[in-house]
């Protein structure tokens, strides 16, 4: 248990006066001692040892065990353990009953997406809609080791439990909020996470630019809280893409962009619409990104090819290289504008003139075989799963 929670845990023991109940348990150990001493002192024993029978019968009588070890013989003596024994099996209830409720509300926050998540080197999913299980489901069939998953929205809570039963092997946390929200996302620990995706959440009677606002505003924060994360968003409308590279994420995604092109591919020739189709859902082949081994920079890409062909089963099809930009005037456009002014002074706020972790992609498809390959980049194969290198 961390520092933090330690602290919260005791904050909430402290709001629902158990320190004042256990107070209360300690001044009846105590009477309850002073009474036995005043009862059953004897005179030749020193007070220390009467107090200390004292106390071990007062615990023992508080608490109903009643070793019977120590007694009292006088009326006084009993009358004062009645009364401890009355008190003590009220005020330990108290105690116990307060005890049980703060964890159990604490459960019942946590299964409702309210407490903090305990959680780091994850991947955030900010908001949800009808295509997000088969996201989740690609995801974690593409990652190559277990990657907690810390899904961040507004959806009821008992969907979410759904999807954790779903997926009972895998790091599921859920986090209820307004993502958009700084306070939100700190408590997704999103210092911690190193990737995002923002997905377009479209709530009723909101527009599309609403949406897309929304995810503007999202990924200048997650920005500001942890410049090194890469941000993967989704667009309802291709105008907005520019202002939201100029945020600073990497992946933008236009919602449909592509549907135009598959309907256009499927009605000119179905067998390619079907491999098309095929190689983004990743059942029998699949599309992967392999990174260059250490040991064939400086080789032509054909070496590493006939090695992936024979070893691997995959087919290399694609290059690319990541090289990191600048600073963020490279992204921001000549001609001023209100927009950008605000992505600026959201930038001076935090301190920051170049978006750390922001990088470019060089892609070339189809390669020649003599092209000499280097640090920074990557094979792009088809194989039936990732190949390891």
């Amino acid at each position: 248990m961390t520092r933090e929670s330690v602290a919260a845990f005791i904050r909430i023991l402290y709001r629902e006066r158990i320190f004042i109940l256990l107070s209360m348990v300690a001044l009846l150990i105590v009477g309850g001692a002073v009474g036995f001493c005043l009862a059953e002192g004897r005179a030749h024993a020193p007070w220390w040892y009467c107090f200390g029978r004292g106390l071990w019968w007062a615990v023992v009588t508080l608490t109903t065990v009643g070793y019977g070890d120590v007694v009292p013989q006088t009326v006084f003596g009993r009358c004062v353990g009645a009364v401890l024994m009355l008190g003590g099996v009220l005020t330990l209830s108290l105690v116990t009953a307060t005890v049980a409720s703060v964890f159990i509300e604490r459960k019942f926050r946590r299964e409702r997406g309210l407490e903090p998540l305990k959680i780091a080197q994850h991947l955030l999913i900010l908001g949800w809609h009808e295509d997000g299980e088969l996201l989740l489901d690609r995801i974690f069939k593409r990652l190559a080791v277990a990657v907690p998953v810390a899904l961040v929205n507004r959806a009821p809570p008992e969907e979410m439990d759904a999807l954790k039963a779903k997926f009972p092997q895998q790091d599921l946390q859920y986090l209820w909020g307004d993502y958009s929200r700084e306070e939100v996302l700190l408590k997704a620990h999103v210092q911690e996470a190193f990737k995002a995706i923002i997905l377009a959440e479209r709530q009723p009677e909101e527009t599309t630019a609403q949406v897309d606002q929304r995810t503007l505003l999202t990924a200048l924060t997650l920005k500001a809280l942890h410049p090194q994360i890469r941000i993967l968003a989704e667009l309802l409308r291709p105008e907005n893409r520019s202002y939201l590279e100029r945020a600073g994420a990497e992946e933008v995604l236009i919602r449909g962009q592509y549907d135009g092109s598959l309907m256009a591919v499927a009605a000119a020739s179905p067998g390619l619409f079907r491999i098309f189709t095929n190689l983004l859902s990743g059942d029998t082949q699949g599309l992967w990104a392999v990174e260059v081994p250490a040991r064939y920079h400086g080789r032509p890409l054909n070496e590493l090819a006939a090695h992936l062909k024979h070893d691997c089963q995959a087919l290399v099809i694609a290059v690319y290289t990541e090289g990191r930009i600048l600073s963020l005037d490279d992204l921001l456009s000549d001609q001023p504008s209100p927009l950008d002014d605000f992505i600026r002074r959201k930038f001076a706020e935090t301190r920051m003139t170049h978006l750390f972790g922001r990088t470019k992609v060089e892609c070339q498809i189809n390669p020649t075989g003599h092209q000499v390959l280097g640090p920074s980049q990557f094979v792009v194969v088809i194989a039936p799963q990732r190949p390891n290198l």
